[in-house]
């Protein structure tokens, strides 16, 4: 009598790979900062003290200039990184064409 062993693929999940998405998964949640503010704009728009389409152009105001500041940083550190000495890209000689002679 013959059995069948079929062979079945068993993912390995390591504790790493359950952080990196994790990981990703947070980086989307806004800050507790932002949430609140958001919050008070929407509570104010509520309570009659804003209209609610001054308290939507504001919120999206506010993330526009955010998103831009960060941007404008991560530009300027890469800069940064580009300017530091030991980090610059070696400098290339131009190779003798075939044909050519090497001088002395």
């Amino acid at each position: 009598m013959h059995t069948a062993h079929p062979r079945v693929a068993i993912p390995y999940v390591t504790p790493g790979d359950m952080f990196k998405g994790a990981r990703g998964a947070t980086s989307r949640i806004p800050s507790l900062r932002k949430v609140a503010g958001y919050g008070i704009l929407g509570g104010m728009a509520v309570a009659g003290a804003l209209e609610w389409p001054i308290a939507v152009a504001v919120g999206v105001a506010t993330e526009v200039i955010t998103r831009e500041q960060a941007a404008r940083k991560r530009a300027e550190q890469a800069k940064e990184q580009r300017r530091q000495p030991g980090t610059e890209p070696p400098v290339r000689t131009q190779a003798a064409q075939p044909g050519q002679t090497a001088m002395a």
